[in-house]
């Protein structure tokens, strides 16, 4: 379990996740990446940006 650092809740991570996979919370919808796995922690993932091909 991690601590969603939007609306803190709590946010199962399963034991096969990695770092960098993308999950979401189930409170708040907040689009979550693993940052961390010992201890688990997350961030808000970032924006996907538009890609001109510059």
């Amino acid at each position: 379990m991690a601590a969603c650092p939007v609306c803190d809740a709590e946010v199962e991570i399963a034991a096969d996740t990695v770092v960098g996979e993308l999950m979401s919370c189930d409170d708040c919808g907040c689009e979550l990446e693993v940052t961390a796995l010992d201890p688990a922690t997350l961030a808000e993932a970032p924006e996907a940006g538009e890609d001109w091909g510059q």
